[in-house]
C-alpha cells in the first residue's frame, strides 16, 4: 500500500498520532521556528533533500530556499514533466521537525484523497523513498487545514481564521 503518497506507515504519520505532534510542536514563544532550531542543520537536510529529489525523479527541481517570516525552511517543485503523474509535486519542508507536506499543483489545491489518485504509484514510491531515507516525516494536508485551535502564538499575534498549515507550512 506504500504505492500510495499518503499510505499508512512510515514516513507517513496521521490521526491522533499526528494531532499530538502537531500540539507538542506548538511552542508558544516562537513563532517561526522551535527554540531548540538549528539553521544548519535544517540548510543541509533542505539541501539534501533538494539533491535526492531530482536524482529521484532524473530533473533539475524549482527551489524557493530563500524563506523569511515563515513556519516552513522551503519548498521544492518536481516540474511535471520528470513525474510519472504528468503533474508537479511540491515539497514542502518545516521548519519544525522535519515535518513535510506533498502536494499536487501547490499546497490546498487538492484534498489528501483527490491528490493519492493524482500521483501514480511510481511518484508515490520515489517521493516516500527519500523522505525515509532523510527521517522527514509526511504530514497529510487536510488536517492542517483545519482552523488552528493551539495554545501557540498564531492565536493572540496574528488574530482569528489561522490554520495548523500557517502553523507549520506557511509565511507567516
Amino acid at each position: 500500500m506504500a504505492d500510495r503518497l499518503h499510505a499508512p506507515g512510515p514516513p507517513h504519520l496521521q490521526g491522533a498520532p499526528l494531532q499530538a505532534l502537531l500540539g507538542a510542536l506548538d511552542d508558544h514563544q516562537h513563532l517561526e521556528r522551535p527554540a531548540d532550531y538549528d539553521h544548519a542543520r535544517t540548510r543541509a537536510r533542505f539541501e539534501q533533500l533538494i539533491a535526492d529529489l531530482e536524482a529521484a525523479f532524473g530533473c533539475r527541481c524549482e527551489v524557493d530556499g530563500q524563506v523569511q517570516d515563515a513556519s516552513h525552511h522551503g519548498r521544492i517543485t518536481v516540474p511535471a514533466v520528470a513525474t510519472a503523474s504528468g503533474v508537479p509535486l511540491v515539497v514542502v519542508l518545516s521548519n519544525f521537525a522535519g515535518l513535510v507536506v506533498c502536494a499536487v499543483d501547490n499546497p490546498g489545491a487538492h484534498s489528501d484523497e483527490e491528490t493519492d489518485l493524482l500521483v501514480d504509484a511510481a511518484d508515490a514510491v520515489r517521493i516516500r523513498a527519500v523522505l525515509s531515507r532523510l527521517d522527514l516525516t509526511l504530514v497529510p494536508e487536510d488536517p492542517l487545514w483545519r482552523a488552528y485551535d493551539g495554545d501557540g502564538p498564531l492565536g493572540p499575534h496574528l488574530g482569528a481564521g489561522r490554520t495548523w498549515f500557517e502553523r507549520y507550512f506557511d509565511y507567516l
